[in-house]
C-alpha cells in the first residue's frame, strides 16, 4: 500500500528538481499514489531528527510499522538505525523474498 502523508507532494517535487526526473514520469507516480494510496496522517512522535523535514515521514512509518510499513530512504543518516527503515536497494530485496 501507498501511504500519502500531507507532505508528501512537495517533497516529492523537491527530489523530482534535484535528480532531473522527467516530467512525465513524475506525473504517472502521484497518479498512482492517488489512485492507490492510503492517506495517513500520523500523531505527532516527540522524535527528534538530524533533519526535521524527514520527521512527518517518520511518523508515518512509527504509525504503521506493525502493517509492515517501511521507510524507503536514500538518507540512512537521518533516521534511528530501525528495521523498517531500509534503502531501495533493502527494500527491494525485502519485496523478492515475498514472492
Amino acid at each position: 500500500v501507498l501511504i500519502q502523508i500531507p507532505h508528501f507532494y512537495g517533497q516529492l517535487h523537491c527530489i523530482r528538481s534535484k535528480f532531473n526526473f522527467p516530467k512525465e514520469t513524475v506525473d504517472y507516480f502521484f497518479d498512482r499514489v492517488n489512485k492507490f494510496g492510503q492517506m495517513i496522517e500520523p500523531a505527532p512522535s516527540g522524535v527528534t531528527l538530524p533533519d526535521m523535514k524527514d520527521l512527518p515521514f517518520y511518523e508515518v512509518v512509527l504509525e504503521k510499522k506493525d502493517d509492515g510499513a517501511y521507510l524507503v530512504t536514500g538518507n540512512l543518516k537521518h533516521f534511528p538505525k530501525k528495521p523498517y527503515v531500509v534503502t531501495v536497494t533493502e527494500f527491494l530485496e525485502i519485496l523478492d523474498n515475498l514472492k
